[in-house]
């Protein structure tokens, strides 16, 4: 019999992992599709989103609004962005290697209020017991350490229980937009996927 463990160095061993325990054969929606490089190895989503309205095969909507019915799905994958001073229509900031690289917030307060509205209408749209899988990543944010995990955990803390969480690790630096100087904080080389499982606290009361 083989173990599943809660850490590996493939996000798509992680993935089979949660699909095997879940016993999900295909994820139904993924919320922030990209470049799709979660489904290299595994089934792509039923129903796949992203703000970028060009991408092949991809509905554009955001993902804390999404064109689905109350209750409607069973599963959700959210892999949002994890990055803050990197947002490119800041200005002094479209020209920064990180902001034309990668996607990001400005402020952590800005991935906070997404974040959090991601898991209402994800709260929303799953039915009780589905799950949302949720990366994410702690930053150092204006010379502090956010727990970015730990906050989702308790952001979604409403609707979700934390039904199993996995440790993706890197042999190299994850991006960082930090400035060159001193080291302050020691260097993060991993990122979560959180299983939260929609429960019946608040089920159908306040949500859209």
């Amino acid at each position: 019999m083989t173990v599943i463990k809660s850490t590996s160095y493939d996000q798509s061993e992680i993935l089979k992992s949660i699909m095997t325990l879940c016993k999900i054969e295909r994820f139904c929606v993924d919320a922030t599709y990209g470049n799709g490089e979660f489904y290299k190895t595994i089934p792509r989503p039923v129903r796949c989103f992203d703000l970028d309205g060009d991408l092949k095969g991809v509905e554009q909507a955001s993902s804390d609004s999404l064109p689905l019915e109350t209750a409607s799905i069973k599963s959700l994958v959210f892999d949002p962005p994890f990055l803050t001073y990197v947002r490119a229509a800041r200005e002094g900031n479209g020209n920064m290697v990180m902001a034309k690289r990668f996607a990001g917030y400005w402020r952590y307060d800005e991935l906070e209020k997404h974040y959090r509205e991601t898991l209402q209408e994800s709260a929303r749209i799953l039915e009780y017991k589905g799950v949302m899988i949720f990366k994410c990543q702690d930053i150092i944010h204006n010379h502090k350490m956010h727990c970015t995990h730990a906050n989702v955990i308790n952001w979604a803390s409403d609707h979700f229980r934390l039904k199993d969480l996995f440790v993706l690790a890197a042999k190299n630096r994850m991006p960082s937009p930090n400035r060159a100087g001193a080291q302050k904080h020691a260097r993060i080389f991993h990122s979560y996927f959180l299983v939260l499982e929609r429960n019946k606290t608040n089920w159908m009361r306040g949500l859209k």
